[in-house]
């Protein structure tokens, strides 16, 4: 559920920059990507309350999210610059990878582990293991975010970050999964032994 909650702001987004200017005849193809960051702002705002409503824990990610969203976004609308939204998400990715590669390579404390080792528990092999695949898939995600921002236009790159929202995810999902597998399947020859 709170999955799929933190996916609302990235489809406010779309949608509202995807409204036909006969629904939204305010919309234009000057001010959509305006628009559209307002209703992110404002659906990251709401997701906010509705987890404090809802008594749901508000994430550490979720309070980042909430200040970058917050100050590219208020600067994309104040500026008339939509490159700075279009940095959000390379902002988001790239921070979390340096925050992931750096527990990986000289922290004394494995981030994703510290993150999630209450909910989930994994030798301490795999925590190294993901954590590294998830700094670089991240730094990945930001790359190929930034490059379609500056290589195509507008348009696509909305285009893509809808379709980003959930393939990224996946990807990440199907490569932790197949180490995981690996690894169990290592354990079990070990065991059989």
């Amino acid at each position: 559920m709170n999955q799929l909650l933190e996916l609302v702001p990235g489809i406010a987004f779309f949608v509202v920059y995807f409204l036909p200017e006969s629904i939204a005849p305010f919309l234009n193809s000057d001010n959509r990507i305006y628009w559209a960051t307002v209703a992110l702002m404002v659906a990251v705002g709401l997701q906010f309350i509705l987890f404090l409503i809802l008594k749901r824990p508000i994430t550490k990610m979720m309070w980042f999210i909430l200040i970058v969203a917050g100050v590219l976004g208020t600067m994309t609308v104040a500026l008339r610059n939509p490159l700075f939204i279009m940095w959000r998400p390379t902002v988001t990715s790239w921070l979390m990878s340096a925050i992931f590669l750096f527990s990986y390579y000289v922290g004394k404390t494995n981030v994703l582990k510290w993150l999630l080792g209450d909910q989930v528990r994994l030798p301490d092999r795999l925590w190294r293991q993901q954590t590294l695949v998830l700094g670089y898939g991240l730094l990945a995600s930001g790359t190929v975010n930034i490059f379609v921002a500056y290589s195509f236009s507008e348009q696509t790159w909305v285009t893509y970050k809808v379709y980003a929202l959930f393939v990224w995810p996946v990807l990440f999902a199907i490569v932790l999964v197949i180490i995981n597998l690996i690894e169990h399947r290592k354990n079990r020859a070990q065991r059989t032994l």
